[in-house]
């Protein structure tokens, strides 16, 4: 699409690029091409939406991913505290001294 519109056809969305083949206003001035405006203003726009729309997912994701981490690490120092604070871990040897043969 041009930026301006054409003298040679100005019902015509696709414009023009050259300023000397556009139309011309007051001022002497191109018109700028109104669809093509629309369409550049719509892009943004969209654009816009969709990377807000990724940006709030990926906070989900980040949060959700955070609580995980955050289980997991309470359950290994659940499980880290079960297994070093058993107490001594081999049998006690009977006293076999007292007792007479």
């Amino acid at each position: 699409m041009g930026r301006f519109v054409a003298a040679a056809d100005p019902s015509s969305p696709k414009g023009t690029s050259d300023e000397a083949a556009a139309v011309k206003d007051e001022k002497g001035k191109p018109v700028a091409n109104g669809a093509r405006n629309t369409w550049v203003t719509e892009t943004a726009l969209a654009t816009a939406l969709n990377v807000s729309y990724m940006a709030q997912q990926l906070g989900l994701f980040t949060i959700v991913v955070g609580i995980a981490l955050l289980l997991s690490g309470v359950g290994f120092i659940i499980l880290a505290l079960a297994f070093f604070s058993g107490g001594d871990p081999k049998p006690a040897e009977p006293d076999t001294a007292a007792t007479p043969a």
